[in-house]
Formats: structure tokens, sequence, C-alpha cells
């Protein structure tokens, strides 16, 4: 037994592992903002990014995602002004140990409504801070949009300052609804093969549609491997209220109550302030595992 502890605690060399830490130093928050900078650089110069910026949060304010998402105008100023912010409280997430193991082993990560790359982003430099011995993920991210121009301006980045090569992350973006029957077949590939499931700020869109979203909860049910992990992060505000009947609920309380799933942590509310320029993110996050 004493044999089988050290070698499971001589599993990785732990010399490289502080090596590789290097990469983001001693401030990896700020390093990453350096990263999403350098990366969004042109679009923050854009004339009209105040303006198109207006415009999005005009529509949050209607819930009218697809007037958001669909236009390909909107994107690279949406990734730019709400990437930094997320990227950052996502990072702290996925640096936890539940998340930190998926991301030290060949795993398969299914990131729905990611096409902005705050989860390419976040994941990336959580890997820089975990063991790549055998570390190979493979990032499979799913959105609406035309985001494939403003996912490879941060993978180029990512491969050139953060030195992570295409053996420890393949990232493949597939643009499609994940609430179309069109894609079903697809979705639920990945769901069964997902070690983790992630919904970072998009399941409340995805109850504007409250049929379909029920049945892609249903779906998550019976489709997820034994042991693998869901991660949901909401807004703790009004926008992730949904009214069934005569109620109104948090959508993450509708997840919780799911009987399949056991919740391993839960956390109602976490702020986080990054720049003094920028404001506060609130975050509402869920992590729950299969049975």
């Amino acid at each position: 037994m004493q044999d089988k502890a050290q070698s499971s605690k001589a599993s990785y060399d732990k010399a490289a592992l502080r090596e590789r830490k290097k990469i983001l130093g001693s401030d990896p928050e700020q390093s990453i903002l350096i990263l999403i900078l350098k990366a969004c650089t042109p679009t923050f110069s854009r004339p009209d990014f105040g303006k198109t910026l207006q415009s999005i949060k005009a529509n949050f304010v209607q819930r009218d995602y697809e007037g958001i998402f669909t236009d390909a105008e909107n994107l690279q100023v949406y990734s730019a002004a709400y990437v930094p912010g997320r990227a950052l409280c996502y990072y702290e997430i996925f640096c936890r140990p539940q998340l930190s193991r998926v991301l030290a082993k060949n795993s398969l990560v299914y990131a729905v409504g990611s096409g902005s790359g705050s989860e390419l982003v976040s994941i990336a430099a959580a890997m820089t801070r975990a063991p790549a011995d055998r570390q190979k993920v493979h990032l499979a991210m799913q959105d609406i949009g035309e985001w494939a121009d403003v996912l490879g301006l941060f993978e180029e980045k990512i491969r050139t300052d953060w030195k992570l090569t295409t053996d420890q992350l393949t990232c493949i973006y597939e643009q499609g609804d994940v609430l179309s029957t069109e894609n079903e077949a697809r979705r639920t590939e990945l769901i069964s093969s997902a070690d983790l499931i992630t919904f970072m700020f998009v399941m409340n869109e995805l109850f504007v549609k409250k049929a379909p979203a029920m049945a892609l909860i249903q779906s998550l049910v019976s489709s997820m491997k034994k042991g693998a992990l869901l991660l949901i992060v909401e807004s703790a505000g009004s926008f992730s209220h949904l009214k069934v009947g005569d109620k109104t609920y948090m959508v993450y309380t509708l997840l919780d109550a799911v009987k399949d799933l056991e919740c391993l942590i839960s956390e109602n509310s976490l702020w986080l302030s990054y720049l003094p320029d920028f404001n506060s993110s609130n975050e509402n996050s869920s992590t729950g595992s299969n049975d």
C-alpha cells in the first residue's frame, strides 16, 4: 500500500510543473488579460466599437439573443467586451481540483455556447497550472454564430504565448444550434463521450425556448457517462429567472432538482473584480456529476 501511495504522489514531474507555471507567472490574471488584449486589439480600435456594444446591450435587455449572436458584425465586439471578465472568472473555476484533474489527462470537454472564446482562454490558462505528463485535452466548442475567426485569434495567441501544443490541446469549433433537432445526433455523441460538459452563461438563453431546452436537459441526463461532470455558470440576476406556469425559478434550480445528477459544488454568488474600469462580474456556479 505504501509503494502505491508513493507511486501515485510521484506520478508527475513536479519540477516540470513548477517550470510550466512560469508561463503565466506570479500574476496569471494579468497574463490572461494581456493575451486577450493582444487578440482583440484590432477590435478595440474599431470606430464603431462603442455603438455596436450599446446595440448588443440593448438586445440583451430584450433577450434577443439570436439578434446578438447571429449578426457577424457583433461577434468580435462582444468577445472583446465580455471575454476579459468571464475568462478570469472561469479560470478560477477551472483551476479547482475537480476540474483541474480533467485538464491533466486525456479528456473531452464539450463547451456549449462557447464561441466568444472565454472557455478556450480560461481552459488553456488553467492547463498551464496542471501537470502536462498525460495532458491531452480535446475541446469541442459549439455555438450558433460564426465564431471561427474569433476563436482562431485566441488559439493563435495561446499557441505562441502559452506554448500549448496541439498534442496537449486540440480545439474544434462546430457552428450550430444545440437545441436544433438537426444537431441532435451530434449533440448526443458529444454528451455521451464528454468527461466535462459546460454551459457558461448560456443556459438562461437556451430556456427562451423552453420545450427544446427541456429536451436538452433530458438528453444530458440520459446520455452523460458515469462520472462525467456538468458545469453550469449563470448570472445571479433576473436574466436567469424562468417562469413555469405561475411560478418563477432560477434556471439552475431546475438542474438541482434532477435526481439523476449529484450536486458536487454549488455556490450562490461569487464576485470578481479585475480592473478598475470594468464592471464586476456576478457569477452563480453549480457543478454536478452524472450517476
